[in-house]
């Protein structure tokens, strides 16, 4: 017996672009990259709204971000056209969220029909969504279905590593997946492949940082994209404060944003 899953038309304005970032392994400092990212964004002048599909919340954590509903209730309710419902303001001025809570880990067991299409579902027709020039999605540190989710709606997919071996194994394992989404016309065949930053680097460069790094380059050439994010205080002191890089007062943060800024400037002009 096969099954038919529905096809979604997206109605929203197509000059929003839709960034998934993740990576199979945790730890690699993807939330503050992604809150990095809308950083860069923002200082660039685009309106740009995160949603957080990590059930461990961080990223919903330090935006500061509580609404009514969550991207919980949007996905577990599964009807379209209700993922603009969810949209909150959150501390960090210019940046929206759609905060996410723990319950979302239960969408990885629960019985429910067409479970991994239900974000693209939840945004058609959702014209609260038309006002952004950015979307980001921050994917659990997972392969199930709400990283499924979150790239079977995204345009554009970004994976985030640090120069370590487990991480660089998870950076093939996630991509693994990203090829099978783009494989299968009901999924998303369109979803296209952006980049991997590095994150955590050494300043200089250990040994052993250089050579996952270059490990890196000989398996994916130039989508290894730079700059490098190296490791600085300035992105632990941006989450636990609970504010943007721009209001940490010292020379590292300075430093992160300037790469942010470029990274940013890179995806807004991709096409």
């Amino acid at each position: 017996m096969s099954i038919n899953l529905p096809i979604f038309i997206s109605t929203i304005g197509s000059n929003m672009k839709v960034t998934a970032i993740g990576n199979r392994k945790g730890g690699v400092g993807k939330t503050s990259v992604t809150l990095g990212l809308a950083t860069g964004l923002r200082l660039i002048g685009k309106k740009v709204l995160v949603i957080d599909l990590d059930p461990q919340a961080n990223v919903t954590d330090a935006l500061e971000g509580a609404g009514e509903f969550d991207i919980f209730d949007v996905l577990y309710g599964g009807e379209a056209g209700t993922l603009g419902q969810a949209i909150t303001t959150t501390s960090w001025a210019g940046i929206d969220l759609i905060p996410s809570s723990e319950s979302l880990a239960r969408l990885e067991s629960e019985s429910i029909m067409t479970p991994e299409m239900r974000l693209k579902a939840a945004a058609w027709g959702a014209d609260e969504l038309e006002k952004y020039d950015h979307v980001l999605i921050d994917l659990p540190p997972a392969l199930g279905r709400l990283t499924l989710n979150g790239l079977i709606w995204a345009d554009r997919v970004l994976v985030v590593t640090e120069p370590a071996a487990f991480s660089v194994k998870g950076v093939t394992e996630f991509l693994e997946t990203v090829k099978k989404v783009q494989s299968l016309p009901h999924l998303n065949p369109d979803l296209k492949f952006l980049g991997i930053i590095i994150n955590k680097t050494s300043s200089p460069l250990t040994g052993e940082h250089a050579f996952q790094i270059g490990e890196l380059e000989a398996e994916y050439g130039r989508d290894v994209m730079d700059p490098h994010l190296p490791l600085r205080t300035a992105m632990q002191d941006s989450i636990s404060s609970r504010a943007p890089l721009t209001k940490i007062n010292s020379r590292g943060a300075a430093i992160m944003t300037e790469k942010f800024v470029a990274h940013a400037r890179f995806l807004d002009e991709d096409e």
